[in-house]
Order: C-alpha cells, then structure tokens, then sequence
C-alpha cells in the first residue's frame, strides 16, 4: 500500500514504507506535496534527478521524522505539468471541520436536521436580492424553478408538519454578489425553534459562539457578545431620538445634517440603510461582536412587531460582517401574505425581477405553526470573523474565477 501524504500524517506509519504525493524542487530543496502542505524529500541524487515539479510520484521510505523523509527508490512516476507544489489552502479543510461542528453542535442540542428542497417555487421574496432561475419540465408540463436565497420557507412548512426544533445547512445562491466577502454560493444555516420568540434563538447563538471560543476556532479565544439596540445607536452616535414613530423627513433631516447622500424619492427603509452603511456599521466593525436590537417597525420583513412597536427581531455584528439575522416570525397567514405584496412592491420599485409567492407557506400557516423564534446565519461569514479571513476565495476549493473564467480580450 501506498500512503498519501494525508494517511501518512494520520497514523504516521513505520519505515519501510511507500509514500506518494506532488514533488517539487526549489533552491535544490526536494518536496512531496499535498494541497495541505508538503514534507522535505531527501535521497540519492541519482534517484531524485529525473523528476520535475508537478510529477506524480511514489517512493520508497527508509527514514522518517516529523518534516522530513529519506527514500532509497522512485517505485512509481507519472509526468506532470510542470506546475510544482499544488497551492495551499489551508481554510479549506478547516471550514469544512468547521461547518461539522456547528452540525454536531446543534444535534448535540436536539435539534433535527432537515434536508430541504434546492429547486423550488419562490427563493424568497426579499425586495434586493436576484434569484438564479431555471426549468422544471415534467412531461408537457413546465414550470419556472428557483434556486432558493435561504431555506426560510421550506422551513417553515416544515413547522406546519409538526417539526418544532429543527436547523438546515444549505447551500444558497444570490445573483450578482461577487466581491471578497460575497460570492454567488454560500452556506446558510437556519434554524427555528417552536413556542418562543427569540429567547432560545439568542441562547443557541450565545452558546455556539463560546464553545468556538473555548476549542480555539476564534483567534482570540472566548469574546463577550454585546447587546444594544437601534435607539441607543441613534443617542450616542448622532443624539438622535429614535422612535418606532420617527418620520421619513425626520430621518431625511438626519442624512442632510450628517452629509449623507439622499434623493427625494427615498422610502425610510432606503434613509436608514445609507446611515447604517455609512455609519453606524463602521462604528459596529470597531467594536466586538455585538447583537443589534429593536428595528424600526418599516423594516420588520417577515417578523412581529414587539408591544413597544419596534420590529423584534436582531442581528449579529463583528468584524465588519453582518452574520446573521433573527426573527420573532410571523405566523398569521393574512399579516404574512401582506407582507409578501409589500415584498413584490418594494422589487418592482426598486426594479428586481418579479416573483412569484409560495402559496404552499400561507396554506402551511393557515393549517396553524406555533410562534416561533428563526434565525439565518451565514456560515462562510462566521468563520471569516472567528478566523480572520478577509477573503472568502480561501475558503473555496473552486471560486466563481475558477469555474468561469472570463475570456481576455
């Protein structure tokens, strides 16, 4: 048997041996390679001087220690590219370990994992976000399918079937979002939790964010999360009163006197998004991780309001990322589907391409699911932030560049 490079690290085997991998030689140095990382060959000159970076090979072992080897014969050679030692993405295989253990951590809580549907009716109708489309065709019958923007929906039916604590993690797309925090594919994980609000959601979050802390997946070891909440944002950055009843002109006067760009036909969603982009999430990537609260009722999405009149839902700041996003859901299938008209509104206003609503969720709250707490968390995102990562490509085996490639002119 032969040994990779990986089982060679693993159960670290006594010599005599045979061990494969990439060689390469630089400044007279000889190595075997893997994409994670590489081990110093040495041997007779004769036997290494035929091979060149980027060959297959396979070699005898005599001699080990912890970084390097001594071979005594090439038993196995195939010509390479020439390419040399593969490039190391060390992330890789650390985010992969990194998305089990947040699997394990919420089986470990007793919460179910479910498997939902990648092709479906609506992706969700969030007013900004572009779907990518395709077709179902059965027999005669077609039909516009979507690859979903979150598994929210899905989800919930699955509330309506009587599963209460439950998560998914799921591959997710967005059209359009290439930058080196975004990319078209990510992981999402949501998970729900039936008859509360958003109590356990915030203990499941705190929770998973300290056992990070203690198995030494975030570079500083266990951070503290802090709490706050739009209204008090607003005070100490602009002494501002915020209120579940402050105006559109009101906020519009804030933009003017912070020289913030506006123009007449901006909504308040549209006034509050431009002080949050220029100011309030710059003051939140200076601080540590921080839980956000209490949103204008305008911006409650698919979310309750609380009996003061703020939007109950919060996100999850650090690191200049915004994590993830909670909702007290709605569950009431008519405050739902008006919710959803002012959804398909909002796009048609802002000129996102036109959707089609799940008629299946509203029939799924009309047959009852219990109030419920939900949360969507982006996986990539977090790991960046307990990391230090600043660009998901480390993250990716094949980036967006790599798969589609665009042609030089």
């Amino acid at each position: 048997m032969v040994f990779s490079l990986q089982r060679f690290r693993l159960e670290k085997p006594t010599a005599p041996f045979e061990l494969g991998g990439i060689f390469d030689r630089v400044n007279g140095v000889c190595t075997l390679s893997d994409a994670i990382g590489s081990v110093e060959l040495q041997g007779e000159q004769k036997q290494l001087q035929p091979l060149n970076p980027g060959d297959l090979v396979a070699v005898r072992v005599t001699v080990t220690d912890e970084f390097s080897v001594y071979c005594d014969k090439v038993i196995r050679h195939h010509k390479g590219a020439g390419s040399g030692s593969p490039v190391l993405k060390p992330h890789v295989p650390r985010f992969a370990a990194f998305v089990q253990r947040v699997r394990d951590f919420f089986m470990e809580r007793g919460l179910h994992e479910l498997i939902t549907p990648t092709l479906v009716k609506c992706p969700g109708l969030e007013p900004t976000l572009e779907p990518f489309s395709t077709e179902v065709v059965m027999g005669k019958h077609r039909v516009t399918a979507y690859l979903p923007t979150s598994p929210e929906i899905s989800l919930k039916k699955a509330m309506a079937l009587g599963w209460t604590d439950i998560f998914e993690i799921k591959n997710c797309f967005r059209k359009g979002e290439f930058t080196t925090v975004h990319d078209n594919e990510f992981l999402m994980l949501e998970w729900y939790r039936a008859f509360d609000n958003l109590m356990l959601i915030e203990q499941d979050l705190l929770a998973l964010f300290n056992i990070l802390g203690e198995e030494g997946w975030i570079q500083e070891g266990k951070l503290k999360v802090d709490e706050t909440d739009f209204a008090a944002l607003f005070q100490t950055l602009f002494d501002f009163h915020l209120t579940p009843r402050t105006t559109t002109d009101e906020l519009r006067t804030l933009c003017e006197d912070l020289s913030i760009h506006n123009i007449e036909d901006d909504t308040f969603n549209d006034l509050f998004h431009r002080i949050m982009i220029d100011r309030v999430e710059p003051f939140l990537s200076q601080k540590g991780p921080t839980l956000v609260r209490a949103f204008p009722p305008s911006m409650a999405a698919l979310a309750k309001l609380d009996p003061h009149g703020w939007t109950d839902r919060f996100e999850f700041y650090w690191r200049g990322f915004e994590i993830a996003n909670a909702f007290n859901e709605v569950t009431d299938p008519d405050e739902q589907m008006n919710r959803w008209r002012h959804e398909i509104r909002e796009r048609k206003r802002l000129g996102t391409s036109p959707l089609p609503h799940d008629s299946g969720l509203i029939e799924a709250l009309k047959k009852g699911i219990p109030p419920s707490g939900g949360i969507a968390l982006g996986l990539e995102r977090l790991y960046m932030a307990c990391a230090g990562v600043e660009e998901i490509r480390e993250l990716r085996l094949f980036g967006p560049r790599d798969l589609f490639p665009v042609a030089s002119t």
